[in-house]
């Protein structure tokens, strides 16, 4: 069963948003890791400028990623 998942990713300065469809459930950190990284390799995402503005600490502040599945469009 494929599944579709909605990613968004922010920096301080930019933010995109994409969806990836799998045949596995992304349970883990790991898994959502390898199918963005696999995706930011086809160079085909468009970045937006990110009026959020976030100052968080978590890596340093400099980024975060959410993901969320998809049902029914």
């Amino acid at each position: 069963m494929e599944s579709t998942y909605l990613i968004k990713i922010f920096t301080k300065e930019l933010q995109t948003q994409f969806n990836i469809t799998t045949s596995s459930s992304m349970i883990t950190m790991a898994q959502v890791h390898k199918e963005i990284i696999d995706f930011l390799g086809k160079n085909s995402i468009k970045w937006e400028p990110n009026s959020l503005k976030f100052s968080g600490t978590a890596n340093g502040g400099e980024f975060y990623i959410t993901y969320e599945e998809v049902k029914n469009g």
